[in-house]
């Protein structure tokens, strides 16, 4: 896997890690701080030298508003719809001054007779408007058999805090449940009024083995959020069935207790925390967590231990929240977890904790053993955690892990090398580089992860300017070569290293061909595409670094050819000033034009600054 899609996987699971556990019928939601990972392998070469990107700034074509508003009077019901529903895109892309589309939205939801896909998409404009005003038509507009509608408007005025809702939602959740959803948003909009008064009827439909589960259990959640006490004889009740066929009645009695804090209630959850289902568990679990992380502790084999993973984070979360050296170690196991975002978390906090010095050593003892041991998994986030926290002591066994049997391991340990720059590895990291380089050209499908793994290789050769690694560097060099592009571009900037303020004319002229190499229509009648952008991008800094005098007027044709704002003109710009000590021009921010709107006036916008290399 390349390293673009391990970094993308690897934020995508640590988000996922934030959005916690979605659990059938337990609905148990993990809440987690809103933070990218601490750990990221990044790659060195886009870090030295740091180039800054070019901001980007979105625009919109001028007077669109106003267009959609005079599409909002016309009498034509899909001008009216669309012109709502543009609204809504709008808000969400970020423009500017929709405000003022309230007011003539609110009297579109006031014409009587409004055709109904008309009126839904102006409802759904106001709400994405957040049109607090707007709360008593909304309210008016309602029609208790228009599901589609009560979706829309009812979560908002209960956000909203609209009180003239309370009737209308307590006369519902009072009658017999006809249609599911219905009751559901009822009794969302009472939870979210703080409406005690619902109280007893909350309990009732929770209680009452006749009502749908998907109404008995939100019911169960709006009874433990609103009721901190007097709970606890209805959940023995409910929680003293221990059968598979009584799931549904110990996941109420976890939901309904919640909020209470009472020593009865503590003792039922506590129960419902080791019930043979992982879904009570993991809402018995959070429950006890958000009381007091130590009341989990009494579980806490049994809970990292658990077959489910929505039941381990919960464990997690539990031993996190009490730093010491027993719970680290209890904590560390979890590196080499089964479910990758609960791993990826699991390294991101303990580098956390390794900011405490009375925590440190801890940490870095259980990585460490991890890291000796046989699972891919635990080595991978082992060396992460190890690396990030500087341990160089490790690298004898990165050397080792570099012909690892996975390539997450294989390529990570390359990584970590690189990171830590340890100058007496510098001959093995050769060795290896050269022979998997040999094995590659010499043709065929290689392994997964190598390109990756010769790319952070390369790297580290060029970090510690290991000379006698420059005959197999150069080799990277040819277009026609049929080595990785980013495995070239990381050679070619190791070059740089191994030459700098050195004095190459031979090598700076290969490297300019590769800067220049960026005509699309020459490239086709050679029957060949011009080079790739990282590999002109990273020569052009190679040449700064080397201070190459001689090819400054190449590197002011590609600033020109490709613009400042690109990436190989900016590296251009960035070399010119290396070697001359000229100034980088001021790069303007990129516009971002919207466009695709339905109705947008017939002015063109304006010439937008674009960078040609496609980055």
């Amino acid at each position: 896997m390349c390293y673009l899609t391990r970094s993308l996987e690897r934020r995508c699971l640590a988000a996922a890690w934030r959005l916690g556990p979605a659990v059938l019928l337990g609905a148990a939601v993990m809440l987690v701080a809103p933070r990218l990972c601490a750990v990221e392998p990044e790659w060195i070469m886009y870090h030295d030298p740091q180039l800054p990107k070019p901001a980007f700034e979105t625009g919109f074509p001028p007077g669109l508003l106003a267009l959609w508003l005079q599409a909002l009077e016309r009498p034509e019901r899909d001008l009216k719809r669309r012109a709502a529903e543009a609204i809504v895109r709008a808000q969400q892309e970020g423009l500017t001054g929709l405000d003022a589309a309230i007011e003539p939205l609110m009297r579109e939801l006031q014409r009587p007779e409004q055709e109904r896909l008309v009126r839904l998409a102006v409802v759904q404009a106001l709400v994405a408007l957040d049109a607090r005003q707007a709360a008593p038509l909304l309210c008016a507009a309602l029609d208790e058999g228009d599901l589609d509608l009560a979706e829309l408007v009812e979560p908002a005025l209960g956000r909203w805090q609209h009180a003239a809702m309370r009737d209308v939602w307590r006369a519902r959740v009072a009658r017999d449940v006809t249609l599911h959803r219905m009751h559901v948003l009822a009794i969302r909009g009472l939870a979210a009024l703080g409406d005690t008064a619902a109280l007893p009827r909350l309990l009732a439909l929770a209680e009452d083995r006749h009502t749908p589960t998907g109404v008995r259990l939100e019911a169960a959640a709006a009874l433990g959020k609103l009721q901190q006490s007097g709970l606890e004889e209805p959940a023995r009740v409910l929680s003293q069935d221990q059968s598979p066929e009584a799931l549904v009645r110990r996941l109420i009695a976890a939901r309904m207790l919640a909020g209470h804090r009472s020593p009865d209630a503590v003792a039922r959850l506590t129960e419902l925390a080791a019930d043979p289902q992982p879904s009570v568990q993991a809402v018995a679990l959070e429950a006890l967590y958000h009381q007091d992380p130590q009341l989990v502790m009494p579980l806490i084999d049994q809970t990292v231990k658990s077959p489910d993973v929505n039941v381990r984070r919960w464990g997690a979360a539990t031993l996190i929240a009490q730093p010491s050296s027993e719970t680290i170690a209890r904590l560390a196991p979890l590196l080499d977890d089964l479910d990758p975002a609960l791993r990826i978390h699991v390294c991101d906090s303990l580098v956390q904790l390794a900011q405490d010095a009375a925590l440190h050593d801890a940490v870095i003892t259980q990585g460490r053993a991890l890291l000796d041991a046989e699972g891919w998994r635990a080595q991978e986030q082992a060396i992460l955690l190890l690396v990030t926290l500087d341990d160089k002591s490790i690298v004898d066994r990165l050397l080792v892990l570099l012909d690892a049997e996975r390539a997450e391991v294989m390529t990570t340990a390359a990584w970590g090398l690189c990171r830590l720059e340890v100058p007496a590895t510098a001959a093995r990291i050769c060795e290896v580089f050269q022979t998997k380089t040999e094995r590659c050209l010499a043709g065929g499908k290689q392994r997964n992860g190598t390109y990756t793994q010769l790319s952070h290789l390369a790297q580290a050769l060029g970090r510690l300017r290991h000379a006698p690694a420059d005959p197999v560097l150069r080799k990277y060099i040819p277009k026609q070569s049929v080595l990785h592009t980013n495995t070239r571009a990381a050679s070619i900037w190791a070059l740089g290293h191994l030459h700098a303020e050195t004095s190459d004319s031979e090598l700076a002229q290969k490297l300019l061909e590769r800067v220049l190499d960026d005509d699309f229509e020459t490239s086709m009648l050679r029957k060949e595409p011009p080079e790739d952008t990282e590999v002109r991008r990273m020569a052009a800094v190679a040449l700064g670094r080397m201070r190459a005098t001689e090819t400054v007027d190449g590197l002011r044709t590609a600033v020109l050819r490709n613009g400042i704002q690109s990436p190989t003109g900016y590296a251009a710009a960035w070399a010119i000033h290396a070697i001359t000590g000229e100034e980088i021009p001021t790069v303007r921010p990129i516009e971002n034009w919207i466009d695709g709107w339905f109705l947008t006036p017939l002015k063109e916008p304006p010439a937008a600054d674009t960078a040609v290399d496609g980055n």
